[in-house]
C-alpha cells in the first residue's frame, strides 16, 4: 500500500507531514505509546510528543492511560470516518460561506461593467470558448475559421439543441450545418489578415476575441458592454458585405478586380 498519496491527501485537509504521518501510524496500530509511534512513523522522537499535543489540541489524537497500573500514556486516533466527516462539514461550511460573502463583494463592485482579462495559450483559449458555449442561453455570434468550428461542434451542436440561435462566418469554405451559417469571400490578402481569428459574442452579454495562430496564442475576455458592441457590429458587418459579395460577386469584380483586391488594398 502506498503511504504518500494518504499522506498528501491529509495534508490537503490541514495536516503538516508529521501529523500526517502519526495519524496513519496511529490508525495501523493503537493505542501507542510515543517510542511505537515514532519507529512506525518515522518521525523523530524528539518531534513525536510536540506533534502529539498539537493533534491533541485539534482533537485527532486522544490520549489514553495504559499499563498495569495506568500510569502509561498511550495515544488514540480519532476514527478515519468521523475525521472525514468533520473535514467535509467543515469544507461545505466554508464554500457556503464563500458563496454568499464572494456574491455579496461582486454585486457591490462594477465588475460586470469592466470586466477584462486574457487567457494565454491555444488550449486554454478553447477550453475557455467551449465553457462559454455551455453557458448560452439564448445566441451566439461567432466567424472562425473550419478548424476551430470543428473543435467546438460538439459544444455549438449542444447549444443548438437547447434552442440557442446560432449564426456563424466561416473564413475558410463552407460547412454543413443546422444554423445560420455564412462563407466568408477569400484571397490571400483576406485569408492573411484574418488568419487564427476567432470572434465571439454569447447572448449580448460577453465577448471573447480569440487569436489562435499569433506566435503566443491568447484570448480577450470581456463583459464590458463595449467590446460586445463592437464585436457583434464586426461580426454583423462582415456578414452584410460577404452576403453582397457572394450575390454581387461578378459585378463587383469588374470594379474592383479580381479578388475584389482593388477595394481591399485600399487600406
Amino acid at each position: 500500500m502506498k503511504i504518500r498519496p494518504m499522506i498528501d491527501g491529509l495534508k490537503e485537509l490541514g495536516f503538516t507531514e508529521y501529523e500526517a504521518r502519526i495519524y496513519l501510524a496511529l490508525l495501523r496500530s493503537h493505542p501507542s505509546n510515543g517510542n511505537t509511534i515514532a519507529t512506525v512513523s518515522g518521525v523523530p522522537t524528539p518531534k513525536v510528543y510536540e506533534t502529539l499535543r498539537k493533534m491533541q489540541e485539534r482533537e485527532v489524537v486522544f490520549a489514553v492511560a495504559g499499563g498495569d497500573k495506568g500510569t502509561q500514556i498511550r495515544y488514540s486516533p480519532l476514527p478515519y470516518d468521523e475525521l472525514l466527516a468533520r473535514s467535509k462539514k467543515a469544507f461545505l461550511g466554508n464554500v457556503n460561506f464563500l458563496q454568499e460573502a464572494l456574491t455579496d463583494i461582486a454585486e457591490m463592485s462594477d465588475t460586470n461593467w469592466t470586466e477584462l482579462f486574457v487567457i494565454h495559450g491555444y488550449a486554454a483559449g478553447m477550453e475557455a470558448i467551449r465553457s462559454a458555449l455551455a453557458d448560452a442561453k439564448s445566441e451566439i455570434f461567432m466567424s472562425l475559421w473550419s478548424q476551430e468550428l470543428d473543435a467546438l461542434q460538439e459544444g455549438l451542436m449542444e447549444a443548438h439543441q437547447r434552442g440557442v440561435s446560432i449564426v456563424t462566418l466561416i473564413f475558410d469554405k463552407t460547412v454543413q450545418v443546422p444554423w445560420r451559417s455564412f462563407i466568408h469571400h477569400h484571397s490571400d490578402l483576406i485569408g492573411l489578415r484574418h488568419a487564427g481569428e476567432l470572434n465571439l459574442v454569447l447572448d449580448k452579454e460577453k465577448t471573447i476575441i480569440f487569436q489562435a495562430m499569433d506566435e503566443r496564442p491568447h484570448a480577450v475576455v470581456s463583459r464590458h458592454p463595449v467590446t460586445i458592441k463592437t464585436t457583434l457590429n464586426y461580426i454583423r458587418h462582415d456578414i452584410y458585405v460577404n452576403r453582397i459579395v457572394e450575390e454581387f460577386g461578378e459585378v463587383m469584380e469588374q470594379r474592383y478586380g479580381a479578388g475584389l483586391n482593388g477595394l481591399i488594398n485600399d487600406f
